[in-house]
């Protein structure tokens, strides 16, 4: 693997640096960057690399140190910027992975860590022997900048400057008048989950400022509509569903949606239950034709282009966009992969790898909700989205049915809503319930949690089991279907638990603040928006600490609550205000250089071509990703190259069977 890969990456360097020795004769003329990585790509191939080449990917973001370094080298290369009041780096669902000291992984490091000098390199001005462009006339510097003053996303230093702030560019400024606005997204009404009413609100309220708004949605069969939907809602047919979210929009947005600029397209997809997502069945850009191409808004970016074998987004469109919703590394450790799969270091390596290589391959900007989650390239943290003015209007009535602290009431004050897949907070729920101490206090309190979705039968199971199990002493827990969360019912509870991490940013948590109740939530990285605007309203706990959960939700029990938000933090939390830090998030500065967009630097393209050589030129690798990540049933040696002899296959299977085993023992 070393071997062939070191092949790949020397050829591909010869593009961007001089040989350090003996200088080329001058009659020769070094290759493009392009010709370089065609050449090495199909050296590459031709030298029947081993076992997936994914295995170098599957760790290249865990060795970003050497990554980083190589970066620091390479200074005429596109850098990205972001301020110190929006943007930062997550450090992951638990902090940092304890580095592998087994052989085979530091192998596995050395490897990514060449990868990385290789993508650092190819950042570099193409023909470094010109001292005018090595001066800075080729060289270009990329900015985005969220308010406060811009830091060096590498170095983590300030940036000064003498002179004005450059303006965006024009291609990243949603404020023009006349930007025709392309948002696509991975669901879609009635499956009240939040990549299907967060963009459809964010294309209405885009749409409400003038803006021409294409929203692009899945459409699904119905049989995987009866596992998705609640209730008897089953359509036969994308206009019955568009009819649906027409009257959705009328109702609980307030909006007659047919008068504004809006018009709704659909992508034929599928359900994939064992991971409880919705994916394309093919290329989603055929679905819009001949229609104006200007901005894109790619709703899960990573979700929409990991298995993606169509066109470049970026270059259809002048400016892309994508918006992450879900911390994908939390989600997917919940999942109980097996094999392989199941060894966190891999199975991390792999998504951290693929999904950094799909948001360089399409996306101008990655708008990050929170820092939770891996670090994305060209990436801005801002929470772009916002709740419905029903629930602001509920906010403003709150506090009339309540009188200062405690209740006195017989009723329920605790509750619980979310999409019923297990990941989504229930697991957790239930866990936290059945550890809660036993006292008279405890006793008397009983959580509703509200949820439908494709875990349901499994968790009413589970609550069953709770139920049986649980001492008289402890608070027990009823599940009941999902129904919308700006229902009157919920205006009777007080408080709010969400122990949820895997989104992002949970939109529940926005809207009940915004109804002015109280929230008790993990004191994790997706809930700093939330610590830092709504400290007051929210009480906090450590992740899996039942006595941390205990302490916040008897002292939220005993605040005075709900009550309405201050003027300022409704205006935080309204739909304009997120549309309008969309428009800021979404800008890219140019500060030097030819470039004018993050998706024409060298490494994004290159990262565009490995993963389309992925999907079409490598079969194997392509299938390899789709079954890890979609829990299907794997064999180590399907999935090796054609290439090796049986003896080398042999051996090389054997060590990553004993790779994995190692990784599960140091879990265990």
């Amino acid at each position: 693997i070393t071997g062939q890969l070191m092949a790949f990456v020397t050829t591909a360097l010869r593009a961007d640096s001089a040989p350090s020795a003996v200088p080329p004769p001058p009659q020769r003329q070094p290759p493009t960057v392009e010709e370089a990585t065609k050449s090495s790509w199909e050296s590459f191939q031709a030298g029947g690399a081993c076992l997936i080449p994914a295995a170098a990917f599957a760790v290249l973001l865990q060795t970003r140190r050497a990554q980083r370094r190589a970066q620091r080298r390479a200074r005429d290369h596109i850098v990205l910027w972001a301020s110190t009041s929006s943007s930062g780096s997550g450090s992951g669902a638990g902090g940092e992975e304890p580095e592998e000291q087994n052989p085979f992984g530091w192998a596995l490091g050395v490897i990514s860590g060449v990868l990385g000098s290789l993508f650092a390199a190819l950042n570099q001005s193409s023909g470094g022997e010109d001292p005018k462009r090595a001066s800075g006339g080729g060289a270009s510097s990329l900015v985005q900048q969220l308010g406060g003053s811009p830091i060096d996303a590498q170095d983590g230093l300030p940036i000064y400057s003498l002179g004005p702030f450059p303006r965006c560019t024009p291609a990243s400024d949603l404020r023009s008048p006349g930007r025709h606005i392309t948002v696509v997204t991975t669901a879609a009404l009635p499956w009240t989950t939040g990549p299907a009413i967060n963009p459809l609100l964010r294309a209405l309220y885009l749409a409400r400022k003038g803006h021409p708004v294409v929203l692009l949605m899945p459409w699904i069969c119905r049989e995987d509509q009866d596992a998705l939907f609640p209730g008897d809602e089953r359509f036969d047919s994308s206009e019955e569903q568009e009819k649906y979210i027409f009257k959705w929009c009328r109702e609980r947005a307030n909006t007659d949606a047919r008068k504004l600029p809006l018009e709704l397209l659909w992508y034929e997809a599928s359900y994939v239950e064992a991971v409880r997502s919705i994916f394309p069945k093919g290329d989603c850009s055929q679905e819009l034709g001949d229609r104006e191409k200007d901005v894109l808004i790619l709703e899960e970016p990573e979700h929409l282009c990991w298995y993606h074998n169509g066109q470049r987004w970026s270059e259809l469109f002048r400016h892309v966009v994508g918006v992450v919703h879900t911390n994908y590394q939390v989600y997917l450790e919940q999942m109980n992969y097996e094999g392989l799969m199941g060894s966190s270091g891999f199975r991390d390596g792999l998504f951290s790898t693929f999904t950094s290589m799909v948001c360089s391959a399409y996306c101008d900007v990655t708008i990050k909700l929170s820092t939770a989650g891996i670090s994305l390239p060209n990436e801005v943290t801002c929470n772009v989205h916002g709740v419905r003015q029903e629930f602001l209007d509920i906010g403003r009535r709150a506090g009339k049915r309540w009188r200062g602290p405690g209740s006195g009431r017989d009723e329920n004050q605790v509750y619980f809503i979310g999409k019923a897949v297990m990941p989504k907070g229930w697991a957790q729920l239930i866990e936290l319930i059945s550890r809660m101490p036993k006292t008279e206090e405890w006793s008397r309190l009983c959580i509703d949690a509200f949820g439908s979705g494709p875990d349901a039968q499994e968790i009413q199971k589970r609550v069953a089991e709770l139920t049986e199990k649980r001492d008289p002493l402890q608070p027990s827990m009823q599940m009941l279907p999902g129904i919308d969360h700006a229902n009157k019912r919920f205006e009777r509870y007080k408080v709010l638990v969400n122990p949820s991490i895997t989104e992002m940013l949970c939109t529940v948590t926005l809207e009940a603040l915004a109804m002015g109740k109280l929230v008790v939530i993990p004191d994790h990285p997706s809930n700093r928006f939330f610590k830092a605007n709504f400290a007051d309203r929210c009480y906090f706990f450590k992740t899996g600490d039942v006595n941390s959960f205990a302490s916040a939700l008897q002292a939220s029990l005993k605040a005075e609550g709900p009550k309405r938000l201050p003027a300022g933090a409704e205006a935080m939390l309204s739909w304009d205000e997120a549309v309008e830090r969309l428009c800021d998030a979404a800008q890219v500065h140019v500060l030097s250089g030819r470039l004018s967009r993050p998706s024409e630097a060298p490494s994004a393209k290159l990262a565009y071509k490995l993963h389309k050589s992925v999907q079409n030129d490598t079969p194997a690798l392509s299938d390899f990703l789709k079954g890890a990540t979609m829990k299907k049933a794997m064999s180590w040696e399907d999935y090796i190259v054609p290439g090796l002899s049986g003896s080398q296959r042999g051996e090389l299977v054997e060590r990553f069977k004993a790779f994995t085993r190692l990784k599960q023992q140091e879990m265990s």
